[in-house]
Order: C-alpha cells, then structure tokens, then sequence
C-alpha cells in the first residue's frame, strides 16, 4: 500500500464549509486554492486531526511520509502562486539531516513547518510498534498511585494526553533558558511544540527522548508534573 491508498478519504474544513479530498492532488488543490483566503485544517474521515496550514503553506502534519509524497506536488503550486524560483526536485541538504536526526529521535519528529519554524512532535495515533502507547506506563502508574483507574469505563486512558505531555516537557526543561523560546500547541491526541531554532529543538528533543527512554527519570518527571494537576478533573488519551 502506498502512502496516498493509506489516506483515501480526507476531509478539507475551509472558511467556505468542508470538502472531501481524495487524493494527493486534491489535497494540494485544496491548500492552495482555499488557503489564499485562510488558514486551513484537513482531518481523516472519522474527524480526527491529521493536518493544518498557515495560509498556504503546511504548519503541522500528523504523518511525515505523506508530509514528504504532499510536498512534491505543493511546492511546484505553492512558488507558482507566489512568484519564486523553482529549486531542485533532489531534497535539500536540511531535508537529508532531518531524515537523519530523525532516527534519533524516534519516535519524535522535528521538522520543518514551511513558516520559518521547526517542530517537534508526538503524535499518539501514529505510532506504531515498538513505539505504540510510548511512555504510557510512567502515566498510568501515576494514575494507580494516586488512587485512579488507568482507563476509563470507554477504555481510554485517564492520563498521557497530550497536554500532560506538554506538562512534562515543561518540568524538564524548566531550568533551561531555551524553553522560552518554544511555543506549545498541543491536543488530546498528540504532543506538539515549535520554535525558528532548529538546533535547539533537536538538542531539547534528544534530551527528552532520553528521560522519555529512561523508565525512571519518565516517572520522576510525570509525578512532578502532574502532582500539582490533582484537583483538576484528568484529560482523557484519545
């Protein structure tokens, strides 16, 4: 299956109502002719979040392989509306590391959001072995220890959304002076933070994996983070 048969059916949500998209194509039509007007946010068929747009140029992507296939088509469309140079089909020397730090980082993706900005992210429906449900233990005990079920009655785990990620990253890094530099928009779904720094998101983003990859150093910081969240009512995993 290629990446565009993985997605056959999206959803376009534009100031001028919805519109389904199905295909690569599509998509890239979409973005540019209702991102001339507005920002944009394209969803899959069940209506959860899979990406969205600064005018016409992407600013999250839930998954970076249709990311890469998207960009192919965009980019010829995105400089013909706005009068640059055509560059180079070959990706570029930065696209090249990013693949490669991205090995590190795994499961995280750093990533450029076609705005002047990187971003570094986590988005829970996507991952997949051996990363599936990453880090969710330190989460559930935290819930146990605090006298709460680890999932609730629809199965959906009480802790470990993606503003308590949020949370954590925040208690990590709290004495860095580089956290003022990043900004947050994270969901129930998924973890997401951006900053023009790519050096220092990929330099916070390694030091995270390896708390995040460290069972100890991850519960020390949940419990940290979260021991202060108690009377309020707790975010549920989608």
């Amino acid at each position: 299956m290629n990446i565009e048969e993985k997605y056959p059916l999206l959803i376009g949500h534009s100031d001028q109502g919805s519109q389904e998209l199905r295909s690569i194509q599509e998509v890239a039509d979409f973005i540019c002719s209702q991102g001339l007007e507005s920002d944009l946010l394209i969803t899959q068929e069940d209506g959860s979040y899979f990406l969205n747009t600064f005018g016409i140029y992407i600013d999250r992507i839930a998954d970076m392989e249709y990311r890469e296939a998207l960009l192919k088509v965009l980019i010829p469309m995105q400089m013909e509306l706005d009068g640059t140079m055509e560059v180079d089909e070959e990706p570029s020397p930065e696209d090249e590391r990013l693949k490669e730090v991205n090995k590190r980082l795994e499961p995280f993706e750093l990533y450029q959001c076609g705005n002047g900005k990187y971003g570094l992210s986590l988005p829970f429906s996507f991952l997949q072995e051996p990363y599936e449900d990453y880090g969710q233990a330190a989460f559930n005990r935290f819930a146990e220890e605090h006298g709460e079920e680890a999932k609730n009655s629809f199965g959906l785990y009480t802790h470990g959304n993606g503003y308590e990620w949020e949370k954590v990253f925040q208690t990590a890094f709290q004495d860095d002076a580089g956290l003022g530099r990043i900004s947050f928009d994270s969901e129930a779904g998924g973890f997401y933070c951006y900053c023009p720094d790519a050096a220092l998101l990929e330099r916070m983003g390694m030091e995270f994996k390896a708390i995040c990859d460290n069972p100890d150093q991850l519960q020390d910081m949940v419990n940290r983070a979260l021991s202060d969240r108690q009377d309020e009512t707790p975010g549920m995993q989608l």
